[in-house]
This record gives C-alpha cells, sequence and structure tokens, in this order.
C-alpha cells in the first residue's frame, strides 16, 4: 500500500508541476523576394523567375510560389543594360536578344513594389577549353544507355561544370536523366578532370529513335553550389537533415548565375 501512495505522489507531483502555456507569441518571419535564373552567354533568350517566399508559418492559400509580377528587372554588363519583361504565360521575366558579357561581369538588379531591392554580381566563367570526349553504349531492347565522358585538361584555378542532357522526338523536347551533373576540380587542381555521366536514349515498339543531346556548359560556382545542393536533397526521407539552399542575392533570396555551353548529338 506504502508502495502504491508513493507512486500515486510521484505521478501527481510531475503532472502538477506542468503549466499550460496560452495565447504564446509566434516570431513572425519576414517575407522576402526571391529570384533565381541563369544567362546564357551565347544564347539569344534568356528568362528569370521572381517570387514571393513562402515561410513555413504563413497565410497564403496557394501550394505553389507568388509570382512577383510588376518588379524592374535588369541585367548590367559594362555599360550595357539589359531589361527583362513580365511574361504572364510563362511566369517568368524574359530578354530577347543576345547580352554582351564581354566585360567579364555581370549586374542583376531587381526592384520591387513592396519587398524592396535585389542585387547580384557574378563572374563571367571562362570559354569551353580543349577538351577530348568518349562515349560508350549499350544496346537494350527499347533502349540505349550511353557513358560519356568528356576530358579536360588541367588548371590551377577553380572550375566548374554541368552535364546534361535533352531529347528530341518529333517536336517534342524530354529532359535526359543525368547520374552526375556537377563536376568541379577544386578538390585537385592542376589535374585533368573528368566530366562523365550516363544518359539513355530510347526507342518506341515502331522502332522509331529520339535524339540525344549532351550539353556541356562552364558555370560560375554559385549556379554549381545550387545544383549539388539540389543533389543531395531528399525530400521523400523523413530522417533527412535540412539542407540550406546557396544564395548569392542581397536584399532578398535566391541563386543567379551564368553558363557557357557547347551541346553535342550522340549518335
Amino acid at each position: 500500500m506504502k508502495k502504491v501512495l508513493m507512486y500515486l505522489a510521484v505521478i501527481l507531483s510531475v503532472y502538477g508541476c506542468q503549466t499550460v502555456l496560452e495565447n504564446v507569441p509566434i516570431p513572425e518571419i519576414p517575407q522576402k523576394a526571391v529570384v533565381f535564373g541563369s544567362i546564357e552567354v551565347e544564347s539569344l533568350y534568356h528568362t528569370l523567375r521572381v517570387t514571393k517566399s513562402k515561410p513555413i508559418l504563413n497565410n497564403s492559400t496557394s501550394s505553389g510560389f507568388d509570382a512577383i509580377t510588376d518588379a524592374q528587372v535588369t541585367v548590367t554588363s559594362g555599360a550595357q543594360i539589359y531589361t527583362f519583361t513580365y511574361s504572364p504565360t510563362i511566369e517568368l521575366y524574359e530578354y530577347r536578344g543576345m547580352i554582351d558579357l564581354s566585360s567579364g561581369e555581370a549586374q542583376l538588379a531587381v526592384n520591387t513594389i513592396s519587398l524592396g531591392r535585389l542585387t547580384s554580381r557574378v563572374t563571367v566563367p571562362a570559354k569551353l577549353s580543349t577538351y577530348t570526349l568518349m562515349v560508350d553504349s549499350l544496346v537494350r531492347e527499347y533502349e540505349t544507355e550511353y557513358a560519356v565522358q568528356f576530358t579536360v585538361p588541367a588548371s590551377g584555378n577553380a572550375e566548374y561544370y554541368r552535364l546534361d542532357g535533352y531529347l528530341t522526338y518529333a517536336t517534342d523536347t524530354f529532359s535526359s536523366y543525368s547520374t552526375n551533373e556537377y563536376h568541379t576540380n577544386k578538390t585537385e587542381l592542376n589535374k585533368e578532370l573528368k566530366v562523365k555521366s550516363t544518359f539513355y536514349k530510347w526507342d518506341d515498339k515502331n522502332g522509331s529513335s529520339s535524339d540525344l543531346y549532351v550539353r556541356l556548359s562552364r558555370i560560375s560556382e554559385e549556379y554549381y553550389k545550387y545544383g549539388k545542393a539540389l543533389e543531395n536533397y531528399e525530400p521523400n526521407n523523413p530522417f533527412a537533415e535540412p539542407i540550406p539552399l546557396p544564395n548569392n542575392v542581397d536584399g532578398g533570396l535566391g541563386v543567379f548565375g551564368i553558363s557557357r555551353s557547347k551541346i553535342i548529338r550522340i549518335n
């Protein structure tokens, strides 16, 4: 009986020490403007996405990110200023035409009405140097697997690359899965860099085949860090640790990058 009373006393003492907190103020996380995009040096068409951040605790009824449609968006290089205009069809800011980046640097400026001014400054990566290309293929019933490897000469400077691909079939274009997309020589300077990945091309039951193109790009460091962060992101793993995304935008959030690409058709 004494033991029962002792247990009851312990339980009552534990629960008796609990305090119910009501009307506890929740810290407010301010909303910020977010800009994301990359300028392709040799391209005649460029897009940038400008949205509002979505804090975990917010009153938005939308499941997506709310676009900022009334911002003033410019990219400056040297004395040239390029103005992007908003397209409601694709919900992106776009610029049609070549952007001269011969000055070696690009400056992004985004002026929003309610969330202030965002800026970013990025160094233009050097042109792709000489390289060697090796392709091995493995043919299966309805697909062909390609092991693609670019060997880039040794460099004493840190360089960053992206190797991706896409398929064309009739009038349609599809992204091609890449097993290893982002590469750098930063940990092994003055050594050849092997940029390699595996791609797949499929054939339909009628024997028609898609065309595979691979794209080797020199990219800015910010672009590389963002891509690697996404590669390590595991949204379906409840035990995965949160990964902070890189940010090179002052006054807000996001990533602004630059790339120079070479596209090759794989037969």
